[in-house]
């Protein structure tokens, strides 16, 4: 009995040393097998659009988008990524794409036809590092100031340079800097519709090792051909939750930023933005209130000028009828109360009311209903989506409704 406790005892202290010796690093793939090795992409989105605006005629959009992708493995942290974007319609002539293609009399639907290279980057990472260089995808924090307009069935994605450090734990630091900006109009769109040129710098750090997350950011754009978007925006926002009860916590979010008109702008002025939001969750169900504000500024010749976010995801905000998509001069108020659900078979619902008015004027821009539902699928998932602006001094009534299926492979 004696001899087996000691037998045993030698196995056990023979296995501890072991796991004590440092493990063999595999060996590094070489060029070919990083190329050859690499992993496919395949994103399918068939989407059915309709909208009403007053004014023009009725449209309805079947469009399809196709983004074939292929990216290598690592080799000694390089690695490459390619991507193309395909987008179709059933009947162009059915529907206004933002005046790319189609009749121009009917109601706009931004889904124009368009074929080109997505995405074509050089990646490296290392050190807590990633650092890439090429045509990209680049979204910061929740896409308010530059997103990839996730939206629409053609991706804004960006020419230029992004490093993103997370070297010190709970601090996430990223730079950016774009020189094209390739907009959702596609390859058949012209001029400013298509890209936006020129120098812009994107700065963005977020610290999670608080209760709270705290970030600051900074966006300096200078467009040649679209001066009137050119600014200089800084900013800081904070976010977190609160346990109430074992079933239900209130989340807050805090967002303050300030603008000034680029150089190159034509127009001068400082503007503010504001975003407060309040969500309560309880089990599957949450109740949403928040307040947003893009602010308007009186220049010298009493016109007015006001925030602005190009390079944002902007369908996210504001509503999702779309009609405001560009501030309007007067500044922009959003007093937004919702509510989403989470029902059986998997689907979630969620509703929002939207009170629009001026910063600037006292106007009564008008209210929006927006409703949605969203069902996952193994593959992907299939969205219902609705929206309906009722005009009362600003833009025309305008109803969208849409119903699209996504997968990816």
């Amino acid at each position: 009995m004696n001899t087996k406790k000691h037998r045993l005892s030698l196995m056990c202290a023979a296995l501890a040393l072991t796991s004590m010796l440092p493990a063999e690093e595999a060996e590094p793939l070489g060029f070919v097998d990083a190329v050859t090795k690499g992993k496919p992409s395949v994103n399918l989105r068939l989407r059915a659009e309709t909208a009403s605006q007053d004014g023009r005629g009725d449209s309805t959009a079947l469009t399809g988008r196709l983004r074939l992708g292929y990216g290598t493995q690592s080799w000694y942290g390089l690695s490459l990524f390619a991507e193309m974007e395909y987008t179709d319609a059933v009947d162009t002539q059915e529907y206004n794409a933002a005046g790319v293609t189609g009749d121009s009399t009917k109601s706009i639907i931004a889904d124009p036809p368009s074929s080109e290279l997505n995405q074509a980057y050089l990646a490296w990472g290392g050190f807590d590092t990633v650092a890439k260089g090429g045509r990209q995808r680049i979204v910061i924090a929740n896409a308010r100031f530059v997103g990839d307009v996730g939206w629409r069935q053609n991706q804004q994605t960006y020419d230029g340079f992004y490093i993103n450090n997370q070297s010190v734990e709970g601090l996430n630091a990223t730079y950016s800097y774009i020189s094209q900006v390739n907009r959702i109009f596609g390859s058949n769109s012209e001029g400013a519709q298509r890209i936006f040129e020129g120098d812009i710098h994107v700065f963005h750090v977020v610290y999670s090792g608080l209760p709270v997350k705290i970030g600051a950011q900074a966006f300096l754009l200078d467009i040649d051909n679209a001066a009137a978007n050119s600014s200089d925006t800084f900013g800081a926002y904070l976010s977190g939750k609160a346990k109430l009860t074992e079933k239900s916590a209130l989340a807050y979010y805090g967002e303050v930023a300030f603008q000034e008109t680029g150089d190159n702008n034509p127009n001068d002025g400082e503007t503010l933005y504001l975003h407060g939001a309040l969500t309560y969750s309880f089990g599957p169900y949450a109740l949403i209130g928040g307040y947003e504000l893009l602010g308007a500024d009186e220049m010298d010749d009493g016109e007015y000028v006001s925030f602005r976010t190009p390079l944002a995801t902007l369908h996210k905000f504001n509503g999702w009828a779309d009609v405001f998509l560009v501030t309007p001069p007067t500044g922009l108020e959003d007093l937004y109360i919702g509510a989403s659900a989470k029902l059986p078979y998997g689907i979630v619902a969620k509703a929002f009311y939207h009170s629009f008015s001026s910063d600037e004027e006292s106007i009564d821009y008008g209210d929006e209903i927006d409703l949605l539902l969203v069902k996952g699928l193994p593959l992907g998932k299939l969205i219902a989506k609705y929206a309906n602006y009722s005009a009362d001094e600003f833009g025309v009534d305008t109803e969208r409704f849409s119903f699209e299926y996504t997968c990816n492979f």
